[in-house]
């Protein structure tokens, strides 16, 4: 589907908008949010590890 230069345009100054919006909360969860530790990091990362693992095996068996 062929939008045209002023449909990518406006989506554009659309995704522009949002950043601008989302700025004021994205500094201050950075500044005031919880910061993670070398337990929580560990655990992400078994998570992630475990769920590749799974994907893998389902794709090995079909």
């Amino acid at each position: 589907m062929d939008m045209g230069l002023v449909g990518q345009i406006a989506i554009a100054a659309m995704l522009l908008f949002f950043a601008y919006r989302l700025w004021p909360a994205a500094k201050m969860w950075m500044q005031d949010g919880p910061k993670g530790d070398t337990s929580d990091w560990t655990t992400a990362g078994l998570l992630l590890g475990g769920v590749i693992l799974f994907v893998w095996i389902l794709i090995k068996l079909v």
